[in-house]
């Protein structure tokens, strides 16, 4: 089964721009002369190699190929030669039957104030070998690992959506196309804490049948049952189990 990468918006400008590239050991880096990039970029290095290691050691998976990092100084400069506005995207395309990507690239900000260079992204990519799995996992996955929002702790975050009533209902996050409604603000604290909570409640291995089970190719009805049969409860015994872990664990 092929899957495809929906980036209508993806251009490939940066291929044209006087880069500088930085090699590690998994990693191409490429960045702008005189860029806050290019000033910290041995520090860059030394943390991507470790969010590396760390994400391919919990996922279990080994990985032969060379990650192309772009850096960028702005969110105008990543939009005008990449195509997409968000100060962070892992570029893959299409994956075949052998789940091998035709493009392996993240894409990301870098500046004084927004330094995106967590292992969200890393975790897209080097989780591809697992298949892909609904936005609400493969999101929720991607925030787990890197295991914060901005800075604080999701379930703190969740708390405080919860609190506010601003959390999604979960069986409407497992439509792949409500995604284009929701608010990156809340959707992905959100989906990470959900992640989080299946993974210490109920095993990193039943998530990782959930995560390769369920597929954006399946149906919403496919994926639903998937859920239920993997956890014996369905999306909304599950979202109650979470909620009220929030609630006992964390004043709200």
């Amino acid at each position: 089964m092929e899957y495809k990468q929906n980036i209508s918006w993806y251009k490939n400008d940066y291929f044209y721009k006087s880069l500088i590239k930085k090699e590690s050991l998994h990693y191409n880096f490429y960045f702008l002369k005189n860029s806050l990039a290019e000033k910290d970029i041995n520090n860059i290095i030394k943390l991507k190699e470790k969010h590396y290691k760390e994400i391919l050691s919990w996922l279990g998976l080994k990985n032969n190929r060379k990650i192309d990092y772009y850096i960028y100084s702005s969110l105008k400069e990543k939009s005008s030669l990449m195509g997409d506005n968000s100060p962070g995207n892992a570029i893959w395309e299409k994956l075949n039957t052998s789940n091998v990507p035709q493009k392996f690239e993240i894409h990301c900000v870098y500046n004084k104030s927004c330094k995106f260079i967590g292992e969200h992204e890393d975790t897209h990519l080097l989780s591809l070998p697992w298949g892909l799995s609904i936005y609400l996992f493969c999101e929720g996955l991607s925030q787990y690992m890197e295991n914060n929002f901005m800075g604080e702790d999701l379930d703190s975050v969740a708390k405080k959506l919860l609190k506010n009533g601003n959390l999604y209902p979960l069986r409407y996050l497992c439509n792949n196309k409500n995604w284009k409604d929701v608010k990156p603000i809340i959707i992905y604290p959100q989906a990470g804490s959900f992640a989080k909570f299946l993974i210490k409640k109920y095993g990193k291995n039943n998530f990782k049948r959930l995560y390769q089970n369920t597929s954006r190719k399946n149906t919403i009805t496919s994926n639903l049952l998937e859920i239920k049969t993997i956890y014996r409860k369905d999306i909304k015994q599950l979202e109650k189990e979470w909620i009220n872990s929030l609630k006992t664990t964390t004043k709200v």
